[in-house]
């Protein structure tokens, strides 16, 4: 498969977020910003939790809530603001941007911070644990 824009080479049937933050930052943009819900959800674990959608979601509502939400492909710029691991945990502090398009097909800007927890897998990849998006803005464009 041909992702448009990757910069990072990644394994697309199987992605990894890597322990080295940049790189999975840029790996979590790229496949987010291709639209493809189905390939970005590959990035977390099957008992991954994410409130990227206001709830909790998790396994198949979380899939299919990525494969809604990115198929108009919103674009997202995100810059981890810190890092921490611990074994096989990480703590990752990011400051992002989403533009997107409104129900009114008016362009709007979601802007916050997200608190991500991945784990290093018995497989040797790093997967999201838990991404918890808080967005502080929701500003017309």
């Amino acid at each position: 498969m041909s992702i448009p824009g990757i910069t990072v080479d990644f394994d697309v049937d199987n992605p990894d977020l890597t322990g080295d933050s940049d790189t999975q930052n840029e790996i979590f943009i790229q496949l987010f910003n291709s639209g493809d819900g189905a390939l970005f959800d590959l990035l977390y674990r099957e008992d991954a939790i994410s409130n990227f959608s206001g709830s909790p979601l998790t396994g198949k509502e979380r899939t299919e809530f990525f494969k809604e939400f990115l198929a108009p492909k919103p674009f997202l710029k995100a810059e981890i603001t810190h890092a921490y691991v611990a074994g096989d945990v990480a703590l990752i502090g990011v400051k992002f941007s989403v533009d997107s398009t409104g129900p009114d097909g008016e362009p709007v800007r979601i802007e916050g911070n997200c608190t991500d927890v991945l784990r290093l897998g018995e497989d040797g990849r790093w997967l999201m644990s838990i991404d918890r998006p808080v967005a502080g803005t929701l500003l017309p464009q």
